[in-house]
């Protein structure tokens, strides 16, 4: 029989599937690699699913939840870490600073040198405060922590907006 006027052939749905799929599960790998998009990836996934599928109200709620989800993990960087930073009574100011020369040398050279430039940044601020590597050095190690914390919380929310797509897809 001939398909009805817009509706997709079972061999193109099964190519979205794997198409999204395969760039989710990309994105997954970009959570630890700076050079490709991590999470935003599994979103933007979910959208061109959408948009390629359609949107039931059911994809409408499992696409809201994917993009709360998002955002979730996009401000896990700065909530995990500075959770962690605050515990060692690290100054609001070399909180501030780090994250200032993190984004300024992640946005002027690549995300690892902006990481290198806010963790020298924390620590000599830190000592200059507190007169004893030791602390500073504290502070800075917490501050590692919290990304690796972070990196961590980031993998598992894109496992958890992808357990939403396949909600999605089952039960549309």
């Amino acid at each position: 029989s001939v398909p009805r006027q817009g509706a997709a052939s079972p061999m193109s749905e099964l190519i979205l599937l794997y198409v999204v799929i395969l760039v989710m599960l990309i994105g997954l790998v970009g959570v630890f690699l700076p050079i490709l998009p991590g999470i935003e990836l599994v979103w933007l996934a979910a959208l061109g699913y959408g948009i390629f599928h359609g949107f039931s109200w059911g994809g409408v709620a499992a696409f809201l939840a994917i993009t709360a989800l998002l955002l979730l993990g996009l401000s896990s960087d700065i909530w995990i870490t500075g959770l962690g930073i605050r515990a060692t009574g690290t100054s609001f100011l070399s909180t501030l600073a780090g994250f200032a020369l993190l984004v300024v040398g992640s946005i002027l050279f690549t995300p690892l040198v902006g990481i290198l430039l806010a963790l020298v940044g924390l620590t000599l601020l830190e000592y200059r405060r507190r007169r004893t590597w030791k602390k500073a050095i504290v502070s800075t190690g917490t501050a590692v922590a919290g990304c690796g914390i972070s990196y961590g919380f980031k993998f598992f929310i894109g496992l958890v907006m992808m357990g939403v797509w396949v909600m999605w897809v089952l039960w549309g």
